[in-house]
């Protein structure tokens, strides 16, 4: 039973598997890193994201999927989801693989040459948070996510980039914090054969928050057949410090190459990430890592977004859709 829940069929034993993998990890991690867990959505002096070595990870791993599909690693997805609930609650969303084995609460990263989206590897992901709240206007953005590597890129090209909100602040001008926290900041999509222009979820301010301690929104659109994406505003000194903004982190950021066993712990809210372009070998021994999302304020009820109904719950948990 531990290693054959589905998140959607069987949510009970799902929870079980996730408790389970909550005790080991309890158990096993080193006292200092329970503690770096445990503070890292409560503490504003915490890191914006941790970087933890040596988790166990299945001793057979199989050949890197080539297409997504029914894949388990027991091993690694009881250390991610238990870890996971050490921060809050794991979740996943609908839209993300939820017919495959998992039920959508583990997504797996790897990579897909020709397909859009994330897991195509000769794109660079620029800089982002995942789903933010400000953009695409739904309860769903995870107060951060884990990253979990099953085995990582063999030639270390693929690298995750994580930067710091405190420190991408630090490197802006006061008169460039004031103009996008002024101006509203929006995302477009531009139709590849007709050249339309519509809009991408919400217009949104790129920095929010306490000055000590700041939101900073950066937006990326992966590649994409029917579309490019361009990120403007009407306000000529908010688009230049948005873009002043991108070129720092790529300055600044941390490059993580995660190999196997690594797991990566990110502050959704303190951090905006990306991924470097990387030539897959497409022999099985290419890059897997393993997602999960957190919510660091536990389970709500239905009848805490409002009408306990299918219809509701349905609206909770979907991938918004901004098209």
């Amino acid at each position: 039973e531990e290693f054959l829940w589905n998140a959607l069929d069987d949510p009970a034993a799902t929870e079980r598997a996730v408790n389970r993998g909550y005790r080991r990890a309890v158990r096993w991690l080193p006292e200092d890193v329970l503690e770096a867990l445990l503070r890292f959505f409560v503490d504003p002096a915490s890191a914006p994201a941790l970087w933890i070595s040596g988790v166990p990870i299945d001793e057979e791993v199989p050949p890197t999927p080539a297409l997504p599909g029914d894949f388990r690693l027991p091993i690694c997805e009881t250390w991610l989801l238990g870890v996971a609930r050490i921060l809050g609650v794991p979740y996943g969303m609908l839209g993300f693989y939820t017919s495959n084995a998992r039920g959508g609460l583990i997504r797996d990263l790897a990579p897909k040459p020709g397909l859009g989206g994330i897991n195509n590897p000769d794109i660079r992901l620029s800089f982002h948070r995942d789903v933010p709240a400000n953009i695409v206007g739904a309860d769903c953005e995870p107060d951060g996510f884990l990253l979990l590597a099953a085995r990582g890129d063999p030639g270390h090209q693929a690298k995750t980039l994580v930067c710091s909100n405190r420190a991408l602040a630090a490197r802006l001008s006061p008169l460039e914090l004031a103009a996008l926290r002024r101006s509203p900041i929006r995302a477009e999509c531009v139709r590849s054969g007709t050249g339309d222009v519509s809009p991408y979820g919400m217009p949104f301010h790129a920095v929010e928050g306490p000055e000590d301690d700041p939101k900073i929104t950066l937006f990326y659109i992966p590649a994409h057949r029917e579309f490019t994406h361009r990120i403007v505003s009407d306000d000529p000194e908010t688009q230049a410090a948005y873009d002043h903004a991108v070129e720092i982190a790529s300055e600044i950021c941390d490059e993580v190459a995660l190999q196997a066993g690594d797991l990566l712990v990110i502050n959704n809210a303190r951090c905006n990430h990306g991924r470097t372009p990387f030539t897959p070998r497409l022999d099985g021994t290419d890059r897997w890592l393993l997602k999960t999302f957190v919510s660091a304020s536990g389970w709500r009820r239905p009848s805490q977004m409002g009408e306990d109904s299918d219809a509701n719950r349905s609206r909770r948990l979907a991938w918004p859709g901004l098209l």
